[in-house]
């Protein structure tokens, strides 16, 4: 029964998702709790109001970054780097952009990017596909490893009882994800052929010939430089991040009371970037309502909304089943952890929100018994969320890449991404699994 609820769930998300993009995936996906609620009588489950809480007060954050022209400085400093070296683009575009989409917790900094990425490979005869594919595989798996990521304090905030820690998970991911990233460069860069020898291209009709030659960038064309204001914002943000961390490492730190208890680091991480916003309000002096009107901000709202609606359900259907649920993962489990991760990677591929995963699977594994560091090395199977060319980011590279070399491919499976993503979480997979043996 419950295979057969979880389908009919998931079926209706797609359904949502294609009628309305994320609308239609926010309305159909929260509207199935009803369904479960009203017509199964199934008792509502939890919702995951601190992800919610870090999602909107980080990305009101970063928000108050952008609209201090903070954002613009970030990528006018990744983009004078790639025109300097464009020979290098497939591996320094990930890298930059595992950078980026770390520091701001999120992958919607990453957006921006994508053009400068185009046009910085196709000017120098390089496939734009190489790049592209490598960076928007970066750009998701970077939020694994943020610690201002919803997602990642999600993960801390559930294994805080069985010992989990900030400091802790970050000592796991971060090599792990940093190897992985350079990994999936590794082999898109040799994916697919120069531009002036592909038959792909659509829109040059002129002879290959008349490419650019390839070479190295002077900068000229980096644009404008950003204002004091503007890089004040984001040393102010920067230190807020490294605030985060160092609470987060050293627990010790942060405030008892008289009570006895302590502040917890998921409070410390929202009072921490409260003050992060105010400061930069002050000395960035962004223009009134732009901080309400970022891009950041209505990203994180969207993805508030996306959280909701995909775990809500699927809390409500563990609810119901969480005997018959924790038998079955308790088994598999006991034969081998790996389905475990399995598992995850296939929801990853499927579920966009990588804090719904987080959310609907790692409870599960805390109930099975499992350690704080084997679950955020199992957490590694989210990286699989670019496997199919869903996201925003996916499709956005795919527009823009006008020599169509980027594509959602013939049946699906062979876009431009699945092997770059797959690469990812196989590497990033093993060496969190390795860390945890010498942490």
């Amino acid at each position: 029964m419950l295979i057969i609820e979880f389908l009919a769930v998931f079926g209706l998300m797609v359904y949502g998702s294609k009628l309305g993009g994320p609308a239609g995936l926010i309305a159909f996906g929260g509207g199935t709790t009803a369904l479960l609620v009203f017509g199964l009588r199934q008792k509502p489950g939890d919702l995951p109001v601190a992800a919610m809480e870090v999602i909107l007060i980080v990305t009101f954050a970063a928000g108050a970054m952008e609209a201090s022209g903070g954002t613009g400085y970030l990528l006018e400093l990744a983009t004078r780097i790639l025109r300097r070296h464009p020979s290098r683009i497939t591996f320094l575009a990930p890298l930059l952009t595992l950078v980026l989409c770390a520091l701001a917790g999120t992958g919607n900094i990453f957006f921006p990017f994508i053009p400068v990425i185009y046009e910085t490979a196709r000017a120098n005869g390089i496939r734009p596909e190489r790049p592209l594919a490598a960076s928007v595989v970066a750009s998701q798996m970077a939020v694994v490893a943020s610690p201002v990521s919803a997602s990642v304090l999600t993960v801390v905030a559930l294994t805080t009882p069985v010992g989990g820690s900030l400091g802790g998970y970050l000592l796991i991911t971060v090599p792990a994800i940093l190897i992985g990233v350079v990994a999936v460069a590794a082999v898109c860069v040799r994916k697919g052929e120069d531009l002036p020898d592909d038959p792909v291209l659509r829109d040059r009709p002129e002879p290959a010939e008349s490419w650019p030659a390839p070479g190295p960038d002077n900068g000229d064309r980096s644009g404008p430089r950003s204002g004091a204001r503007a890089k004040a914002s984001v040393w102010i943000f920067l230190a807020g991040v490294t605030a985060i961390v160092v609470l987060g490492i050293f627990d010790g730190l942060l405030p008892a009371f008289p009570d006895g208890s302590r502040l917890t680091s998921t409070d410390a991480l929202l009072i921490v970037e409260f003050a992060v916003a105010a400061l930069i309000l002050a000395v960035g002096r962004p223009a009134g309502g732009s901080v309400m009107n970022s891009s950041t901000l209505r990203g994180g709202l969207t993805a508030t909304l996306v959280l909701v609606a995909v775990s809500w359900p699927y809390t409500t259907l563990i609810n119901a089943h969480l005997s018959g649920i924790n038998r079955t993962i308790d088994a598999m489990l006991t034969t081998w952890v790996g389905l475990f991760v399995l598992l995850i990677a296939v929801a990853g591929a499927i579920i966009a929100s990588q804090t719904a995963i987080a959310n609907i699977f790692l409870p599960l594994g805390i109930a099975a018994g499992l350690s704080a560091p084997v679950i955020a090395a199992c957490y590694m199977g989210v990286t699989t969320n670019t496997c199919l060319p869903f996201n925003g980011a996916a499709q956005m590279a795919i527009q823009v890449d006008k020599t169509g070399s980027t594509g959602n491919g013939r049946h699906l499976v062979d876009n431009s991404f699945m092997v770059p993503a797959l690469t990812g979480f196989v590497v990033t997979a093993a060496v969190a699994f390795a860390m945890t043996a010498i942490t």
